[in-house]
């Protein structure tokens, strides 16, 4: 991160830490999962990437505490030199979930730190798409202080990145472009069909995915939307994350090939140093696994996606700018001016709904947002409370700003003008962080139909 950026980070965060948005602490009182207390008060939560409920699942929660009386509360030792049993346990769930050889880490980032610096080579490049997580970006850091030559693309424009790759393979034996699976922020899916072609278009480009926010709400036993579209491909790396939707800790990292998997746990560095996840997250993870692996899981996918689908339909109603995939539990609603975040956010709060703020460095200074996330655990009148909430403040905070509706929209690329209800609110989020125009096609996994949207 460049000085500057540092100095407009630390504002940005500071100010929202100022503004009561940022940095809470919940109060000591049992979590039910759809709300919670914050300085004595109740809030409905939709801040949690907690998307199907299983955090606060009984048998993942007994999972814990039986791991805990075998195992103990800390296993003291470098996974290099010994494991619990569970880990050997877990990642032959996890084979049988993704259809891929699997290696479990501590978190998602150390999964990144782990298996990036064996799989990119000396003789590699390393594109990275614009929106793609910060954990990625700090793994590349290590791949660019080693001299490998790292660079940003524009998000999710296959075209540029296809144009990119042909320039850099005569000078690299292979190119690496480096994406999220779902957008953490906007909520947008990758491309990943359209990717694969691109793959089989380019034989020296190889793709490394982080889908830590498609896990477990989407694809057969939750595997998440890159490889519910496309089992892995031989020059593809899936990693991603049992602290989202999972309901657990630590990250997953899927091979196509055990050889792949071999080194990785071998030379990984976290692999060799770090320390373990702790027996009880991974007893809570084995009966997390135990669920996906069951008929229920799918059961519980619906579930989300009606909630979703009833939210889509409120947004529609109320002609919200909704920036994004319409199919996603990750909610991005645009407002512009960090200063209309915080004074969204803080109002929403007031209004008894905890939602969070979307500000740099997450997102452009210029596209702020109030970020809110749908899980197992609300109601159908949470949910409209919350749409209605911000359908009545936005107007006028924007008016105590000195912001037009229409600013906002054009600010997004979304529409100008339109009367409630009267045009998709929904916008692709490669429109917004690249300048471009939307695309012809949003895929809508509420109720698989497609929209079109105006740039």
């Amino acid at each position: 991160m460049s000085e500057r950026d540092l100095e407009l980070t630390d504002r940005s965060l500071r100010e929202a830490a100022e503004r009561g948005v940022f940095h809470l602490t919940l109060d000591d009182v049992p979590i039910d999962g759809r709300t919670i207390s914050i300085q004595g008060r109740r809030y409905v939560h939709f801040g949690s990437c907690g998307y199907l409920g299983l955090e606060l699942d009984e048998r993942v929660k007994r999972g814990a505490i039986e791991a805990t009386r075998r195992y103990g509360a800390f296993l003291s030792t470098s996974r290099g030199y010994l494991s619990t049993p569970q880990y050997e346990e877990l990642e032959g769930l996890f084979d049988r979930i993704f259809d891929a050889h699997t290696l479990v880490a501590p978190t998602t980032t150390l999964a990144h730190m782990s298996a990036l610096p064996l799989l990119v080579g000396s003789e590699d490049c390393v594109l990275l798409d614009r929106q793609v997580h910060a954990s990625v970006g700090m793994a590349a850091s290590q791949l660019s202080a080693a001299g490998i030559p790292v660079e940003t693309v524009p998000h999710s424009q296959l075209d540029v990145l296809e144009g990119r790759v042909r320039e850099l393979r005569s000078r690299h034996r292979r190119v690496w472009y480096m994406s999220d699976g779902v957008y953490s922020m906007y909520g947008d899916f990758a491309p990943v069909k359209d990717l694969v072609d691109l793959l089989e278009r380019c034989p020296e480009l190889h793709i490394y995915f982080d889908d830590a926010h498609g896990m477990s709400w989407l694809g057969p036993h939750g595997r998440g939307h890159v490889l519910d579209e496309q089992p892995i491909h031989e020059r593809m790396v899936v990693a991603t994350s049992l602290a989202k939707g999972f309901g657990a800790c630590g990250g997953v990292l899927a091979f196509p090939d055990a050889e792949t998997r071999r080194r990785v746990r071998t030379c990984g560095g976290p692999m060799v140093f770090s320390g373990h996840i702790a027996p009880p997250v991974l007893g809570a993870a084995l009966a997390s696994a135990r669920i996906h692996l069951s008929p229920e899981i799918g059961s519980r996918q619906e579930a989300l996606q009606r909630r979703i689908a009833f939210c889509n339909d409120l947004i529609r109603e109320h002609d919200l700018p909704l920036v994004g995939s319409p199919g996603v539990p990750i909610r991005y609603i645009g407002v512009g001016p960090a200063e209309l975040s915080y004074k969204m956010v803080a109002r929403l709060m007031q209004a008894g709904f905890f939602t969070n703020v979307g500000i740099f460095p997450a997102v452009s200074v210029r596209r702020s947002g109030v970020r809110f996330t749908l899980t197992h655990h609300h109601r159908f009148e949470d949910i409209r409370g919350l749409v209605d909430a911000i359908s009545e403040l936005l107007p006028i905070a924007a008016r105590e700003e000195g912001v037009s509706l229409d600013e906002i929209r054009e600010a997004f690329h979304l529409p100008v003008g339109s009367g409630r209800g009267a045009r998709s609110a929904f916008v692709p989020a490669r429109a917004v962080t690249s300048g471009g125009s939307s695309a012809s096609a949003i895929r809508d996994r509420g109720d698989r139909s497609r929209l079109s949207s105006e740039g």
